[in-house]
């Protein structure tokens, strides 16, 4: 098999390997998702020594903390999630259909209210809130930026010198933004814990890294098949990533960071992925044509 065959099947592979994944990544760490607003409350009505209601993970959860002596009643609609009744000294976190973004249109500068009502020991009380819009980003720049990367690995291999190295760089670089997209969704999850969302944001991306950095390290010692190994895994890291592009049309991310940071990030492992899939084929052709002489001397 000629190395465009084996970097091409490398990338078949890749993508019907991630195609198991992709049910789970079509949703960042803990289930979240992009949106287009913020969701926070605003007042509880009357005040309960002890008892405390607010949103979390941007506004996708309530997180409702009964500090007091008997137990809080949910009322209902609230979706599947909403608990019925939180004990007494008991803390609920969930997704609330009433006061969640998610799923709904808010315009930038835009606000809609929400309200819930709880008994808190026969006593009514009512919880307000607001979804706010908020601005979305300029999309076009973003997919732009993303395709022009991976239009500039292979030619800055084609152009180098030592287009392994660059390829191997670049796909340093791809892994590395990939961690850290994985990680900054990680930390915005505070109702799972967070070694089980970590695993489970990553997904295939725990076959994807050590293959890109043994090939980086196999490449390094002379090995060209280990070039092989970081296109598979900057492949696999691409199509990974693919569904988390919502973030160059959403205004609200599950990260725990700046918002841009996260569409970079994405940017990175997306373009560069794929940019060091694509150029693999040629770069390993030059190896072969460089190796092919000393072949022949022998």
């Amino acid at each position: 098999m000629t190395v465009p065959r084996r970097v091409a099947f490398l990338v078949v592979v890749a993508a019907v390997m991630v195609a198991g994944w992709v049910s789970p990544a079509l949703a960042h760490a803990g289930g979240l998702v992009a949106t287009d607003a913020r969701s926070r409350v605003v007042s509880v009505t009357p005040a309960v020594p002890g008892l405390s209601i607010a949103t979390i993970e941007d506004g996708a959860k309530l997180r409702l903390v009964n500090g007091t002596s008997l137990p809080v009643t949910v009322s209902p609609g609230g979706g599947p999630a909403a608990p019925g009744t939180v004990s007494a000294g008991g803390t609920a976190m969930w997704a609330d259909t009433r006061t969640s973004p998610v799923g709904r249109k808010v315009a930038a500068g835009q606000s809609r209210p929400w309200s819930l009502t709880l008994d808190a020991g026969g006593a009514q009380v009512t919880v307000t809130g607001v979804l706010v819009g908020a601005e979305p980003p300029a999309f076009i720049l973003w997919w732009a930026a993303t395709l022009g990367l991976a239009v500039a690995v292979p030619i800055l291999c084609r152009r180098s010198r030592r287009g392994d190295l660059v390829l191997a760089g670049a796909g340093l670089v791809a892994m590395g933004a990939s961690i850290a997209h994985v990680v900054g969704s990680t930390m915005e999850v505070v109702s799972a814990p967070a070694l089980g969302t970590f695993v489970n944001a990553a997904g295939i991306n725990l076959l994807a890294w050590p293959l890109i950095l043994g090939g980086v390290i196999a490449a390094s010692r002379g090995r060209p098949a280990g070039l092989l190994a970081v296109c598979a895994g900057a492949a696999l890291t691409a199509v990974f990533v693919l569904p988390d592009v919502t973030s160059f049309h959403r205004a609200v991310l599950p990260f725990a960071g700046p918002d841009v940071m996260e569409r970079v990030l994405v940017a990175l492992a997306l373009g560069g992925g794929a940019g060091v899939a694509i150029a693999g084929a040629g770069v390993l052709r030059g190896l072969a044509a460089q190796q092919t002489p000393a072949g022949d001397l022998a």
